[in-house]
């Protein structure tokens, strides 16, 4: 009987670590790595809206200045989210900040998707900058909520496995670079699948593991 007992509590940690995980630091380090791929199907959109609108295309040095602005938009939005991390874990606790962080990433999604239509270079800015805010909380949230649910001895290695986690979110980022693909659909496709597979397993995994309901799987969220 402890020994189910010890096997379900194991499974439930490996289950926490991969969801926040994935959810967490992958999405950062995948979006450190990610936007050398699209970047000539963006600085082309760029200058066809800005010629749609004016009549005349952008200079090259304005194109530059655009894609530069789009790239370093997500640091900035990581320095708000870094700020926001920790009233949102003392209001809110860790587990539901990262679930409530999911509407960053899922408007950056819509904005993204549904720039080229719109003709707007300008939602593709804004998704960037809530992408960032999404790594931001999610960089200061995701270590707290690992090291309260880990066992004691076990809290170590599972505090190190964020930078895991960004070291294969880089990886997965260069990989998915590499692959052409549609001006619509570049920017959407992977980080909708990431984000789908991180909304489903948090609700269930614990808290805190002092608590004795966290670690049931049965009766609710913390």
């Amino acid at each position: 009987m402890f020994k189910n007992i010890v096997l379900i509590q194991g499974r439930i940690l490996l289950l926490t670590i991969c969801a926040a995980g994935i959810g967490g630091t992958f999405q950062f380090g995948y979006n450190l790595s990610f936007m050398p791929g699209p970047r000539s199907h963006i600085q082309e959109f760029t200058n066809e809206t800005w010629q749609a609108r004016t009549g005349e295309p952008l200079p090259d040095h304005l194109i530059l200045l655009m894609w530069s602005l789009i790239v370093s938009l997500y640091p900035l939005g990581g320095l708000f989210g870094a700020l926001l991390a920790g009233p949102l874990a003392i209001t809110l606790g860790r587990k539901k900040s990262l679930l409530v962080n999911n509407i960053f990433v899922v408007l950056a999604a819509i904005l993204f998707g549904f720039s080229r239509k719109a003709g707007s270079f300008e939602m593709i800015m804004l998704g960037r900058l809530l992408v960032g805010v999404s790594a931001g909380v999610s960089m200061n949230i995701q270590p707290m909520y690992l090291g309260e649910s880990a066992p004691k001895e076990l809290r170590g290695a599972v505090a190190m496995s964020s930078a895991i986690f960004t070291a294969l979110g880089i990886v997965m980022g260069q990989v998915v670079g590499l692959r052409s693909g549609s001006k619509e659909q570049v920017l959407t496709e992977e980080r909708v699948k990431i984000w789908a597979f991180k909304e489903k397993p948090v609700p269930v995994i614990p808290e805190k593991r002092g608590e004795r309901r966290a670690w049931t799987l049965g009766k609710g969220s913390c």
